[in-house]
């Protein structure tokens, strides 16, 4: 489904970073936490901090355009079972709930404002593990609309995505254009986070691939192009990236933003 603007809390924290699962069945404990990511500046100052217990990302500080807090929180198993985000000067709040199946897939998310819930979205995944089409449910002020969102993939990475409202046909909603050769330098939670919001955005996408996107385009409702980004990472010998410059188009107004990143290496 295409961005509601009712929604705007649970999108501010993640609208200024690229364009957005795969079947999971690894304890996030386990996963290669060796360099968690610390930190990502830019040119005025710190943009984004992230705070780390052991192996798992529990807190999130955003400095951008609206300063934002995201806190995770984890169940017994070392499962995200939460994500609360709130707005500085704000008294919402925005809460995802993740619903876990067999071989601890997570086949749904619930999505709450202040305490009401609005939002369901259902996940089907494909025989490679890849997360295939979400089936969305909003419900607000005694209006449901439903959604249905259908992803492709290339390399393991996502190449298209369709979504469609209702019985309306479906529309191109985002093209993942090219891809480099590096593993996604994010937390791995950020995949989880991403399944929060993607009935409303169209911009998380590209977190539920293999590899950093580095060309992408997000489409509006009538399936025109609404911006075009371009990411150019400069990385170090590890293969993290220690700059990138982000250059996008929307609405025919260019912008530019060079951001740098700080690591923890043990």
């Amino acid at each position: 489904m295409k961005k509601n603007s009712l929604l705007f809390i649970g999108i501010l924290f993640f609208s200024t970073l690229i364009f957005s699962c795969k079947k999971k069945k690894d304890d996030p404990a386990s996963q290669n936490t060796k360099c968690p990511l610390l930190s990502v500046d830019g040119p005025t100052g710190n943009i984004r901090n992230y705070e780390w217990v052991g192996s798992k990302l529990v807190r999130v500080f955003s400095r951008d355009s609206i300063p934002t807090v995201v806190v995770f929180r984890y169940n017994n198993k070392n499962l995200a079972e939460s994500m609360e985000i709130t707005t500085e000067n704000s008294a919402e709040k925005y809460l995802v709930k993740f619903v876990y199946g067999a071989d601890n897939i997570i086949n749904k998310s619930n999505v709450s404002i202040n305490g009401i819930q609005f939002m369901t979205n259902e996940f089907v995944y494909n025989e490679n593990n890849q997360l295939s089409s979400i089936k969305t449910t909003v419900e607000l002020f005694g209006r449901k609309v439903s959604g249905k969102t259908r992803l492709e993939y290339a390399n393991s990475n996502v190449a298209k995505v369709y979504s469609s409202i209702n019985d309306e046909l479906e529309t191109l909603a985002f093209t993942g254009e090219k891809y480099d050769t590096k593993k996604q330098f994010f937390p791995e939670v950020y995949k989880t986070a991403a399944l929060g919001f993607v009935g409303i955005a169209n911009n998380f996408f590209s977190y539920f691939g293999e590899n950093n996107m580095i060309s992408g385009k997000v489409y509006n409702d009538r399936g025109k192009v609404d911006q075009e980004t371009q990411i150019d990472y400069l990385y170090n010998n590890t293969g993290l990236p220690i700059q990138s410059e982000t250059v996008s188009v929307r609405n025919g107004k260019k912008s530019v933003e060079v951001c740098s990143y700080s690591f923890d290496c043990k």
